[in-house]
């Protein structure tokens, strides 16, 4: 009687610990889905936005405001895509153009009080599983069977025939590199920087809360947290968007042979 008296306590614990809401999620998992829609949400307004103003240019005069300054960062993206891939990669441009924003908006939209959704692993996993599959297109569609080669050792021929001999262990566990590579990257950078945050906020939070009984000097704690979120979201967001991408890139470069 008394073990199931403690199973039920333990149980009674381990459920409150995990913090199941209404719908029956994780509540960490369900603030993830919502930045993750939100996320989405802003993409497709900032697309949408700028098809209509496109419409609506003039094609006789220079673009400016909204159109100009999209089409520059599709320039930037465009440019970048064919200067590492090359101009037969050029039609893919999109997938990069959203897949940079994508990363970018999830890095920088706890600025808003919302959750990172790159600060879950699941999220950066699924993201780096897009590089690690472009890698085998990629593969296939340049070198054909020749692509599997690379998992067997190999001796070479007088006539320079390569021929595989066995299966080569450590090639095909070290192809799982770009997508630990890519995803822990991108995971650990933006999952440490909003943990320092928080612990900042809930130090600075109850320092002010020591020193006046009032909740009003609690109130600068946001002030103190600007420069926090200016690096950690903003810089660092930036930058680990820019390494993301340009390293899918040079990825499936590699296997343009």
């Amino acid at each position: 009687m008394r073990q199931t008296i403690i199973s039920n306590q333990v149980s009674v614990e381990l459920l409150d610990s995990k913090e199941i809401n209404f719908w029956g999620i994780n509540e960490n998992a369900f603030n993830t889905i919502i930045s993750i829609i939100l996320t989405f949400l802003i993409i497709f307004f900032l697309y949408i936005t700028y098809y209509i103003k496109l419409k609506k240019t003039n094609p006789k005069l220079p673009t400016s405001g909204y159109v100009f300054i999209f089409q520059l960062y599709i320039d930037f993206i465009h440019n970048l895509t064919i200067q590492i891939l090359g101009k037969r990669f050029e039609k893919i441009t999109p997938f990069f153009v959203y897949l940079f924003l994508y990363i970018m908006f999830s890095n920088v939209i706890s600025i808003f009080g919302l959750t990172n959704p790159t600060s879950s692993l699941s999220v950066t996993l699924s993201l780096g599983f897009v590089t690690f599959i472009g890698i085998f297109f990629v593969g296939f569609k340049f070198q054909r069977l020749s692509f599997l080669k690379k998992y067997t050792i190999n001796i070479v021929t007088k006539k320079q025939k390569t021929i595989p001999i066995m299966i080569n262990p450590l090639n095909i566990v070290g192809q799982l590199t770009p997508l630990i590579s890519l995803s822990f990257r991108l995971w650990g950078n933006i999952f440490a920087g909003s943990l320092i945050t928080s612990m900042v906020f809930l130090g600075m939070n109850e320092f002010f809360l020591k020193i006046s009984s009032s909740e009003i000097l609690s109130f600068f704690t946001a002030f103190v947290l600007i420069p926090f979120h200016l690096y950690f979201d903003i810089i660092s967001g930036l930058i680990q968007t820019l390494v993301f991408v340009l390293l899918t890139m040079i990825y499936w470069k590699m296997e343009c042979k």
